[in-house]
């Protein structure tokens, strides 16, 4: 008897101590959860406690929540693997323990992370296993959500018309009193209505759901019903209170701390400055969210956000910048969503919609299996005679697609023989100009300026003591000459052959270029370098020195400038020159007829570079592009 009592004593304790256990740790999660928007690294802290105290007390039900809690942290956070790798990791736990409703929220969470991610070929099957547990277990809430996430995926798609059917079947079975679900459903209703220019159905959506809002403590409600309004005057093309709009939600999405909303944001926010002519707040919100992007690897922000700053620059005649972020926009787009997924995911949901007719369509196979054989052997011959032309036909367009392809290889190698003899011509007589620029820079400096050293010797040995006033003065003034022209055969020298360029590099003799001159010059020229190191061979570089050499020099000879910027920047294989002047500009004629300007494009031909003017009557800017891949070609 005594041994009876004991064990249900044991007994007793055990369901104490584990409904302590669990009550300890459901109190963990709510922690954890509490710290979601605030500190995300402090919760996943927390749930990963809550885990190891749920696993060492076999308590299921703990292990599914904070692993699945985690990976919704690692996805607003723009973890998506993260999120993925948690998910995964609760789904056997759950099936375990036959816990329905968290399985298929597990689901629905695979689905949304995939879709964040891009991985659009594992979104609808995870979205539609989701599905049917809810339909099973008859929860109208959670199927309305699931329904809500489908009709994002589809939007994510441009499908819009499926988009508007799964809102409509969400609106339609959420329950009334879920205000926040119906709120949700309400919004995103009236973006979908927006897409078919229902404009004025979408307004009354968004004040439905603001009203609603305004009934419930939910910062990311709020969020989305400022945001919407947004969407509204930015598709009905005003601007301003679009940008009234996309302000107000910003507080509440840093609140959220949601990366790849707040991202999508900044965008539409830069996107509303550039169409309202704001180029300045523009550059700034969209570049904003392009470095965010980068940084998240949201491949369509990116792909949105180079297209917008080109259309700016664009605007602003800024053309290389317009290009560059052209040329992104145009490699970011090939990576998105093609047309196989499209195709993948239609047949998915097709098999989805079908398994409730099974036992027909099995029925309809059989007939149409019947059928069939009738049809083939009716058909054999056709089909033979059908296959013989296809492979006459097939082998008449190989050959002649084999020798179009001849044609084209022969065609590209004589295009670039062509190329390589123009390259080898320039870079002929580049060379020897800089051989002749050496050889006269050798003269001056030991011809003409030693002459000038010995006249002042012999000069300066004459008895100024013996001269009369008149006579002296002019004497000093003669000696001031001299030296003076010393002085300047010295700087022709250095200019015809700048020997600091292979001492000391680019960089550095251009910089010293500029101080020199404006120890000559009544004109202050500002040298800029930003970027990387610039690692070229000698010949290159003393192309480009030249290049700006040449430019400088009719600033200086033609401009009437007091202002003058020499700016080299190097971003990856890409190096920009700008050279720009405050002064008058020139006419055309100066243009056509001046041979700086023609040694100037020889130049820039010889290194496959482009060259971009500018001239109006408050200065001139030359730009220069460079491609380094191109220049290690040449």
């Amino acid at each position: 008897m005594k041994r009876f009592l004991f064990i249900g004593l044991v007994s007793c304790f055990q369901i104490i101590f584990g409904q302590n256990d669990s009550t300890l740790i459901n109190s963990i999660l709510n922690k954890a959860y509490e710290q979601e928007s605030a500190n995300p690294k402090e919760a996943l802290k927390l749930y990963k406690k809550a885990y190891k105290k749920s696993k060492e007390n076999n308590y299921k039900i703990g292990v599914i929540k904070s692993l699945q809690y985690s990976g919704i942290v690692h996805s607003d956070m723009a973890n998506y693997d993260s999120a993925i790798y948690y998910y995964n990791k609760a789904l056997p736990y759950s099936l375990d323990a036959n816990y329905q409703r968290g399985t298929g929220g597990l689901y629905i969470n695979l689905g949304n992370a995939y879709q964040y991610k891009g991985a659009f070929n594992n979104v609808i099957d995870n979205y539609i296993k989701g599905i049917k547990i809810f339909e099973t277990v008859k929860d109208s809430s959670r199927l309305g959500m699931s329904y809500e996430n489908l009709a994002a995926f589809y939007n994510s798609l441009k499908n819009k018309e499926k988009e508007l059917e799964y809102l409509n079947k969400a609106l339609k079975i959420i329950p009334k009193n879920d205000k926040e679900r119906i709120a949700y459903a309400m919004g995103d209703l009236g973006l979908a209505n927006m897409k078919f220019n229902r404009f004025e159905q979408a307004y009354n959506y968004f004040i439905k759901a603001d009203s609603i809002t305004k009934t419930i403590n939910n910062t990311r409600l709020n969020y989305f019903a400022q945001r919407n309004f947004g969407t509204y005057y930015f598709e009905t093309k005003n601007y301003n209170k679009a940008i009234y709009y996309y302000k107000k939600a910003l507080p509440f999405i840093n609140d959220i701390n949601d990366k790849y909303y707040k991202n999508d944001l900044i965008l539409e926010l830069g996107s509303s400055y550039a169409l309202n002519k704001d180029h300045k707040n523009a550059i700034t919100y969209l570049n904003e969210a392009l470095k965010t992007a980068e940084r998240d690897q949201k491949i369509e922000i990116q792909a949105k956000a180079h297209l917008q700053l080109a259309q700016v620059y664009e605007a602003l005649n800024k053309t290389s910048s317009a290009y560059f972020h052209l040329k992104q926009n145009a490699q970011l787009k090939d990576s998105l969503l093609n047309e196989n997924h499209l195709k993948e995911i239609n047949l998915l949901e097709k098999q989805y919609q079908s398994e409730k007719k099974d036992k027909e369509i099995a029925e309809k196979k059989i007939a149409l299996e019947h059928n069939q054989l009738e049809l083939t052997k009716n058909k054999n011959k056709l089909v033979l005679v059908s296959i013989s032309g296809i492979i006459l036909l097939i082998i008449l367009i190989s050959i002649w697609a084999f020798y179009a392809q001849l044609q084209k290889v022969k065609n590209i190698e004589i295009s670039k023989l062509e190329q390589q003899r123009d390259i080898e011509k320039l870079q002929a007589l580049i060379e020897g100009e800089e051989k002749e620029r050496v050889r006269l820079a050798q003269d001056l400096h030991d011809g003409i300026n030693g002459d000038l050293s010995s006249i002042k010797f012999q000069l300066s040995s004459i008895d100024s003591k013996s001269l009369s006033i008149e006579t002296k003065t002019l004497f000093n003034k003669a000696i001031d000459m001299i030296d003076y022209s010393c002085d300047q055969v010295r700087n022709i020298s250095h200019n015809l052959s700048p020997t600091t360029i292979n001492d000391f590099g680019l960089i550095t003799s251009l910089k010293n270029y500029c101080n020199k001159l404006e120890g000559f010059h009544p004109i202050k020229i500002n040298f800029q370098h930003f970027g990387n190191d610039i690692k070229l061979s000698k010949n290159i570089e003393t192309v480009i020195y030249r290049i700006v050499q040449e430019l400088v020099n009719n600033i200086i000879k033609h401009a009437d400038a007091s202002e003058a910027v020499v700016q080299i920047n190097s971003y990856d294989d890409n190096l920009f020159i700008t050279v720009e002047d405050n002064g008058k500009g020139f006419e055309s004629s100066q243009k056509n007829a001046g041979i700086g300007l023609k040694n100037i494009a020889s130049r820039i031909a010889f290194l496959n570079a482009t060259l971009e003017e500018e001239h109006n009557p408050s200065g001139t800017t030359f730009t220069i592009n460079i491609d380094l891949k191109n220049i290690q070609k040449t």
